[in-house]
């Protein structure tokens, strides 16, 4: 007889951690050009009317904004991908476990016969693990941010009431489906 076990979402933490080193050096790249331009500005007095003057009041700045926008959207992709290795999906032989809320932990179990549709898709850079589960807003009880939540990621994801980036997966969609065939007794089939 075959045992079924759980089976977490393996997940590479070398992204997340890459990611968030860039978002860290961007951020120090922006601190080292602000303090450059304010060093600049309090020794530059007499020479503030010369074309060098321009550069240095206006490139070093836009310099270190951009510097700073890039750590910022650099901090919140690495943010999701933290996220993920903390707390990847979990296939069991009763359904899938799901992190969705919660800051920590699972908050949400599907049922395999609640699931509609498991697939992966591809929405912008990167491929999303996508479920699809009607009425997902008995999952999560009658909280008004979660079903707004709920709403906001089905209107991106077509209809799709739980997404997550996949980045980081360390399992090729055709493993994935034979997992899932598997855990669920061939009752749900990955789509990819």
């Amino acid at each position: 007889m075959e045992q079924k076990s759980d089976f977490p979402l393996p997940v590479a933490a070398a992204p997340a951690y890459l990611t968030a080193t860039v978002a860290g050096v961007s951020a120090a790249g922006a601190l080292v050009v602000l303090v450059m331009v304010g060093y600049l500005l309090a020794t530059m007095g007499p020479l503030s009317g010369q074309p060098v003057a321009t550069l240095v009041f206006v490139f070093f700045p836009v310099l270190a904004f951009g510097l700073l926008a890039s750590a910022t959207v650099m901090a919140l992709l690495a943010r999701g991908e933290f996220r993920l290795l903390r707390n990847p999906p979990v296939f069991t032989a009763d359904g899938v476990r799901l992190r969705v809320f919660a800051r920590r932990g699972y908050d949400v179990f599907v049922p395999w016969d609640r699931v509609s549709r498991l697939r992966i898709a591809d929405v912008g850079p990167r491929p999303f693990l996508v479920v699809d589960v009607p009425g997902a807003e008995d999952l999560v009880g009658d909280d008004p941010d979660r079903a707004e939540r709920l709403r906001r990621t089905r209107e991106r994801f077509e209809g799709a009431a739980f997404v997550y980036g996949l980045r980081g997966a360390l399992i090729h969609a055709e493993d994935l489906d034979a997992v899932v065939g598997r855990l669920s007794d061939g009752a749900v089939a990955l789509d990819y």
